[in-house]
């Protein structure tokens, strides 16, 4: 399970109550509030959290400047996105995925296919 802090970045920290309050969507494993100081948002891994904080990113384009939840919104994806997790499993899959493409365009040059030796 992965957790992430929300830190209090405002006046007051996010909480339960502010994602009812502004209906925002829950992460898969939920919320939980330590103490007075912390929020933790729950996922069951770093692939939900990167969806979770797209998601969130999109919800942000329809809402107003001025209003609170999108200063909650912003901060929610910042938390998501700066933490360390997150970030090696973006830098890591995004590696991944340039070797294995990489690799399957090798494999072409080195062993052309079938239909392309008959012509």
């Amino acid at each position: 399970m992965l957790r992430i802090n929300l830190p209090p970045t405002g006046p007051t920290r996010v909480t339960f109550a502010d994602f009812r309050k502004y209906r925002l969507p829950i992460p898969s494993k939920g919320i939980k509030e330590r103490g007075k100081k912390e929020t933790v948002l729950q996922f069951d891994n770093e692939d939900e959290a990167v969806i979770y904080a797209d998601h969130l990113e999109e919800i942000v384009t329809s809402v107003s400047k001025n209003s609170p939840e999108r200063n909650i919104l912003r901060d929610m994806v910042t938390a998501i996105r700066n933490d360390d997790t997150i970030r090696n499993y973006l830098e890591y899959s995004s590696i991944y995925t340039w070797v294995k493409n990489r690799v399957k365009t090798i494999r072409m040059a080195i062993k052309p296919s079938a239909s392309f030796l008959k012509n």
